[in-house]
């Protein structure tokens, strides 16, 4: 699901949800009109057979990017996995249900509606992206695992993939994979890996990001490599006009060297941009690595921050727990772990097109060069801002790089950027 559509039901959910569990995470979002559900979503059918009698029900929400049916390698896998688990545990049975990633009946207003109206039919496990992670437990829709699980203390995790586990101080779900903004240059054109910006702007390669990304996340990452703190004590935004200003500067100097294509202000996402990386006009791309981990079209290195020191943003998804049945949790909770082995997420990470979260996992990784390149990111990667910060600091980013690629001074943009934020 795009964060712009989650932008617009945040309003709703938090209407149907009712009172929170957990206090505002930031600061109350910018309003948004308030839609009214007019019917709970009819269940869809499972991907089980039908339960037998006195057995123990335990209901997984998948999106369809993981679905267990879908016939593919990666597909194949998790099936088997679930069913190796119901033959470990006799009397359980798995009931999948695929819920839409987009629009108004996705995932988490799914879950919502189904808690508002029918929770004898919620899910036990539920697979949330970290930012629906976030948003469900503000306003109580899943329970921490704290407790339940000491998972997260073994060392066999990813620093990042700890963070995208935590809403505030505590756990609410196991990280199964995530996707991660890397530098995929062509060795070709490079005498060495590129090892700066410095190396990249002096190259003469061409450079392709989507200038336009409505979430910014290019210039966020640049931003958050020097100054990491974009709230307050309060919650409210903040941003350092002269880490901001470095930021357009960078962009600046990447104009002025040429290294920009000027038809990147038009265009929003890797799907847009790779083409001119693929076919040879640009020898280097700012991209979320799933855009072309299937194709491998160059070598990945983690994105520098401003300070050349690396600095890759992370997403994620996490199995989180959504029924209040603490007999099921307990066993949902071990479905849960049953998915994160690091074994087994080395298999289904490589065939879905995903990075793993943990490091024996990618260790076991056939490609010994990829998995090389991948661990430099991983090591280096810091999870998004939460969908509250980036409702907030996204569009400023967002016009402010336009607004250099139209001619204005990164000083002058910085300023008046600064200035409206008061």
């Amino acid at each position: 699901m795009t964060r712009k559509f989650r932008f617009a039901n945040y309003a709703v959910l938090l209407f149907l949800a009712g009172c929170s569990s957990l206090a505002p995470l930031l600061s109350t979002p910018t309003p948004v009109p308030v839609l009214t559900a007019t019917s709970t979503p009819q269940p869809e059918p499972t991907s089980t057979v039908p339960p037998s009698a006195g057995s123990k029900i335990l209901r997984v929400w998948l999106p369809p990017r993981f679905d267990p049916n879908a016939e593919t390698p990666s597909a194949n896998l998790l099936k088997q996995r679930l069913a190796d688990f119901e033959n470990e545990h006799p009397g359980v049975e798995i009931e999948v249900r695929i819920k839409s990633e987009d629009g108004n009946n996705d995932l988490l207003h799914s879950l919502s509606l189904t808690n508002a109206a029918a929770t004898s039919v919620a899910p036990d496990l539920i697979a949330l992206s970290y930012s629906d992670m976030g948003a469900a437990a503000q306003m109580g829709l899943i329970h921490p695992i704290d407790g339940l699980t000491n998972l997260l203390q073994d060392p066999d995790w990813y620093t990042f993939a700890r963070e995208l586990a935590h809403v505030q101080n505590s756990e609410f779900g196991l990280p199964f994979a995530a996707d991660a903004q890397v530098i995929v240059y062509r060795p070709a054109v490079f005498n060495a890996p590129p090892s700066s910006w410095s190396s990249i702007l002096g190259s003469g390669n061409q450079m392709v990001f989507p200038v336009s990304d409505p979430m910014s996340y290019f210039s966020l990452s640049l931003y958050l490599s020097e100054n990491d703190q974009l709230v307050d004590a309060q919650g409210v935004l903040t941003l350092d006009e002269e880490t901001l200003s470095r930021v357009l500067s960078f962009h600046k100097q990447s104009l002025e060297a040429g290294i920009l294509p000027p038809l990147l202000k038009d265009y929003q996402t890797d799907q847009q941009t790779m083409p001119i990386f693929y076919s040879g006009e640009a020898g280097v791309a700012v991209v979320w690595v799933s855009s072309d981990l299937g194709i491998e079209s160059g070598e990945y290195i983690p994105v520098f921050g401003l300070t050349e020191a690396p600095y890759s943003l992370a997403d994620g998804w996490v199995w989180s727990l959504a029924g209040s049945d603490t007999e099921k949790q307990a066993l949902a909770v071990e479905l849960a772990a049953y998915l994160v082995d690091s074994d087994y997420m080395a298999l289904w990470t490589s065939a879905l097109g995903y990075l793993p979260t943990r490091p024996q996992a990618l260790d076991a990784w056939e490609d010994v060069d990829l998995k090389e390149s991948i661990n430099l990111v991983l090591q280096s990667a810091h999870p998004v801002p939460s969908d509250t910060v980036l409702m907030e600091v996204s569009p400023l980013m967002q016009q402010a790089l336009i607004r250099i690629f139209n001619g204005e001074q990164p000083e002058v943009v910085a300023r008046s950027v600064i200035e409206n934020l008061k």
